[in-house]
């Protein structure tokens, strides 16, 4: 009887183990680009320091897979520091590289031109380009910064 016990209790103990479920990690194509990024810009020209770090978004559009959105929130210029902006850029997703040349800035009443060159994701977390916009077109600045979340934190795989 004894042994009947043993042998329930690790089959059940075996069933109960054999059951966890595994995680995948289920990458979006656009990944590693698209993520929440915490971003400084830079003059391009004396590495004078142009804003204060500020939140900054990357994301796939809806239709397609070779250009990502690179998107602010107008969380800079709304508390009058530097620029806001959201312009698409094309993406080299397999050498991790981006740009635009130029795109256009979508925020309503603020439609100039953005020029990205350099743009590349270093590792899977961080990130830098170089930027110059149209009412300004002599200066570029260097955006760089570090993913603010992780993708498996991003995407709930925790």
């Amino acid at each position: 009887m004894r042994i009947f016990k043993i042998l329930i209790a690790s089959v059940v103990a075996v069933t109960l183990f054999s059951c966890e479920p595994t995680f995948k990690k289920e990458y979006s194509w656009a990944y590693p680009i698209a993520g929440d990024w915490m971003i400084t810009a830079y003059t391009k020209a004396d590495g004078a320091q142009a804003s204060n770090p500020f939140e900054m978004r990357a994301y796939n559009p809806s239709f397609g897979t070779d250009s990502v959105w690179i998107d602010d929130y107008a969380t800079t210029s709304s508390n009058g520091k530097w620029y806001s902006f959201k312009f698409k850029v094309a993406a080299n997703m397999a050498a991790k590289t981006f740009s635009a040349s130029p795109s256009t800035n979508q925020l309503p009443n603020y439609h100039i031109d953005v020029v990205v060159e350099n743009g590349k994701i270093v590792g899977t977390d961080s990130l830098y380009m170089e930027v110059a916009f149209g009412d300004d077109p002599t200066t570029t600045y260097i955006l760089t910064g570090h993913r603010e979340t992780g993708y498996d934190e991003y995407m709930g795989n925790f």
